[in-house]
């Protein structure tokens, strides 16, 4: 359970002139989408929280989401939902740009893609946030939504790239591999059976 500090609070947009990824990665962002940013305390753990909270919602509506390390949303091996997580001023910044009406990137998804029946924005983020909050075990969660368990992966860091078979997300959120080798951040690449 995370508790809710009286300190945090929501901010959501219409439509980003300036959004960004990882990586400061322009994030294209039209209205008809949910973006919203949480304020909220620093843990390890939040850009895991996250997402396991936006899989969750999706799930609720009938959508099959898995996640991507460390914090994509992928369905049908599409993504629809990107998570940034900063720290500023000691606080932890958690932006969600979920795909609702529309999949402004190539080879992203949305919403509407998959259901035939209308979404409120407003209650799609209000059951993000109510999940958030109320994940118990989110290694635990956050591993049962996982694609990247188990798979042959190029992780693409800052110290160069890194091939292996993932063995577990640790306590920390960190990727590990089979090598014992562990990534708190990096682009994850999924591999073919005979790439390594």
């Amino acid at each position: 359970m995370y508790e809710r500090e009286s300190e945090d609070f929501v901010v959501q947009a219409d439509k980003q002139t300036s959004g960004k990824g990882r990586k400061n990665r322009s994030w294209e962002s039209p209205p008809g989408n949910l973006y919203f940013s949480l304020c909220t305390e620093k843990t390890s753990l939040l850009p895991l929280r996250a997402s396991v909270a936006v899989a969750q919602s999706l799930e609720d509506i009938g959508i099959s989401p898995s996640l991507k390390w460390p914090n994509d949303v992928i369905v049908d091996e599409k993504k629809i939902c990107g998570i940034l997580t900063e720290v500023i001023d000691g606080n932890g910044i958690i932006g969600i740009g979920l795909n609702v009406r529309s999949a402004p990137i190539e080879g992203s998804i949305c919403i509407s893609d998959l259901l035939d029946t209308e979404v409120s924005l407003d209650k799609l983020m209000k059951e993000i946030l109510s999940n958030f909050y109320d994940i118990k075990d989110v290694l635990k969660t956050y591993r049962n939504y996982s694609s990247t368990l188990g798979e042959k992966v190029k992780i693409k860091t800052v110290n160069g790239d890194f091939k292996g078979i993932v063995a577990d997300i640790d306590e920390k959120g960190r990727l590990v591999l089979e090598s014992g080798k562990k990534f708190i951040s990096g682009d994850v690449i999924h591999l073919r059976e005979d790439t390594i």
